[in-house]
């Protein structure tokens, strides 16, 4: 089940639980005022905040409200209050739900940005364990092409030759003009600047990272593979991933001479 799916699993989850909160409290309506209830209905929102966000958050905190004022509070079975105090406690219970709807929110972002660090990672440290293993170039490459949806990958020396790239026979013969800024992942001309839905796109002739191997000898060319673009966080990993390849392949190029 993808994120999407989860989230309006939760938001069914939290409006058919907020109603059945209602239900199931309707015996005990007759022992305590109304407000008493409010206390179980936040649990829930809290709960469903918790693990299914701000959106399912949101929509329990206002079914959770509609639900006390309809089953539990005088006039039972209407949205009418006519005591002061279920008033108040309807609109204690709408407040408080949507400040946990808020702390869902953060929640949320923190959840999402802390599975985008621990998949950029993951890219890195599987590469590393390529470059470190000695693979063929053409294993590495392949790696970055898949991770960051690349149509083609290619390592190009200082003569322009390539040395290695992915997928064979399909790497385009123009050499990208556009040379990618180190640590930004952002072309030089402003002109040039594409965005896709997810974010920054490449230029439609490639780019280019020059790795950092001392005289720049060696570099990395890269074409856009998905029109949706790279996110700011996809656009870092790569550069660094980059630097990884470059890093590595001085390391291989000195105990070659040594």
């Amino acid at each position: 089940m993808n994120r999407r799916d989860e989230s309006r699993a939760w938001i069914v989850t939290g409006a058919l639980g907020a109603l059945t909160l209602g239900i199931a409290l309707i015996p005990l309506r007759a022992y305590t005022a109304a407000s008493n209830f409010a206390f179980a209905f936040l649990a829930f929102t809290i709960l469903v905040a918790e693990l299914g966000g701000r959106t399912a958050a949101l929509v329990t905190a206002v079914v959770s409200a509609l639900s006390l004022n309809f089953f539990l509070t005088e006039p039972y079975l209407t949205l009418a209050i006519s005591k002061p105090d279920d008033v108040i406690a309807f609109l204690a219970l709408a407040a408080c739900g949507l400040i946990a709807a808020a702390f869902g929110q953060r929640r949320e972002r923190a959840s999402e940005a802390a599975g985008r660090a621990g998949t950029e990672l993951e890219v890195l440290k599987r590469l590393a364990v390529r470059l470190e293993e000695r693979r063929p170039l053409e294993d590495a490459l392949r790696h970055l092409q898949q991770s960051f949806g690349l149509r083609a990958v290619a390592l190009r020396d200082a003569g322009d030759r390539i040395v290695a790239g992915v997928p064979a026979g399909s790497i385009p013969a123009a050499i990208p003009r556009t040379q990618l800024a180190a640590g930004a992942m952002f072309p030089p001309d402003e002109e040039r600047v594409r965005f896709g839905a997810k974010g920054m796109r490449l230029p439609e002739d490639g780019a280019r990272l020059h790795l950092g191997t001392g005289a720049d000898s060696l570099s990395l060319d890269v074409w856009e593979g998905d029109p949706d673009g790279l996110t700011l966080d996809e656009s870092r990993t790569l550069s660094v991933a980059a630097s990884m390849l470059g890093v590595a392949l001085t390391r291989r190029e000195l105990a070659r001479r040594t």
